[in-house]
């Protein structure tokens, strides 16, 4: 019975803690009930939240372009958050800079939320401290290659692990980057996402050590818009009969990896092929010419020819897609890409970003998400022919 009072008058003591919280949010009526802040990463983070406490900072990886911040006022309040209106407990997304000076610095990007009522106002600020990976950057050696055979330059960026030993054989990753890069220089297919550089912060952390090759399919004075790892521009402009078919560029960068193991201590049973958007078109198509020589790929926002995906039979493959992509539409080339799998007897793994997960840039950039997950990565070494 006495054990019961205690407890009752804990309980009281709780209520009038809380009542008396609630008072004084209700009498400032500017105190915001609950803010959060999430990326397209969902790594389950967030900011611990206190109504009285106005000053946060929220870490994300470099390839973050966007944050989603929603908020819940007291009713009858307005929101603005970066200087813009919001809605009560609705999300808005931020845009983080992604200009090629920023790559190269620890960018911090304070976002005030203000909450108004009447003539009083409260503000909040998130300072969100995007990560600087130059020290990654750092370790891939620039390079190019000329491929007489399809008569092509092909620029590329490679990791070799610090701590390499030629007596030992490292597991090699093909990295074939967007359409974007084209035309960028070619420390881009290092700094615009971590396609590349992932595998390296795993393997410098003694995770998965492996060796790094991205090449490069450079647009210059003899490249034209049409040119890519496979025909997909050609196809868009409606100089190509299809979006699969492999470019000189998507052969000539075949031959560069095949130098490249042939003059480092690579274990040929332990090839794995990535891209995204452009790059996994050319995923798809350069596994289906050579399905001898890689252990797993892993396309991201790509579509593989259906009349040749027999080929990828017994290559293990995890597929990368989201959604709402706008560019490489999921109707037009994720879902018949996985039917003729289906119908050719074909084993993959596939991830979809649900409508809204991914954001910041666009939808498209799935990679991000892709390439932060942990466990496709370390399913990919896992792999082995």
């Amino acid at each position: 019975m006495k054990k019961m009072k205690v407890f009752a008058a804990l309980l009281a003591a709780a209520a009038m803690v809380v009542g008396a919280s609630l008072t004084a949010m209700a009498a400032d009526g500017v105190s915001l009930a609950s803010l959060s802040i999430t990326t397209a990463v969902q790594d389950g983070r967030n900011i611990m939240f206190n109504p009285d406490v106005t000053d946060y900072s929220y870490n994300v990886q470099s390839d973050c372009y966007g944050v989603k911040i929603m908020a819940v006022a007291p009713l009858g309040a307005t929101i603005t958050i970066n200087g813009e209106e919001a809605t009560s407990g609705m999300p808005k997304i931020v845009k983080i800079d992604d200009t090629m000076p920023s790559y190269d610095i620890v960018l911090e990007t304070a976002i005030p939320i203000t909450v108004t009522k009447g003539d009083a106002s409260k503000t909040y600020t998130i300072n969100v401290i995007r990560d600087c990976d130059t020290w990654v950057y750092n370790l891939f050696k620039a390079g190019e290659y000329f491929d007489a055979a399809n008569n092509v330059n092909i620029p590329y960026q490679l990791y070799i692990p610090s701590n390499y030993d030629p007596s030992k054989q490292y597991p090699i990753v093909f990295a074939l980057h967007g359409s974007g890069q084209r035309t960028q220089s070619v420390d881009m297919v290092l700094k615009r996402y971590q396609m590349a550089t992932v595998w390296a912060k795993d393997s410098e952390a003694g995770r998965n050590q492996c060796i790094v090759l991205a090449p490069q399919c450079k647009m210059d004075s003899s490249v034209t818009a049409s040119d890519n790892w496979t025909t997909l521009m050609g196809y868009r402009n409606g100089t190509a009969a299809d979006p699969y078919t492999p470019m000189k560029y998507l052969e000539g960068a075949y031959n560069l990896l095949l130098k490249t193991m042939g003059e480092y201590s690579v274990d040929p049973s332990r090839v794995y092929m990535t891209g995204l958007s452009s790059g996994g078109f050319g995923t798809y198509a350069l596994a289906i010419e050579h399905p001898e020589t890689f252990a797993a790929i892993a396309p991201d926002a790509g579509g593989a020819d259906p009349a040749k995906v027999s080929a990828l039979k017994g290559i293990p493959m995890w597929i990368f897609h989201a959604a709402d992509d706008p560019q490489v539409k999921p109707d037009e080339y994720y879902y018949p890409t996985l039917a003729a799998l289906n119908a050719a007897g074909v084993s993959y793994r596939t991830t979809l970003y649900a409508p809204g997960t991914v954001f910041g840039t666009s939808a498209h950039f799935s990679w991000v998400p892709m390439y932060a997950t942990q466990s496709f990565r370390d399913w990919m070494f896992q792999q082995k022919k």
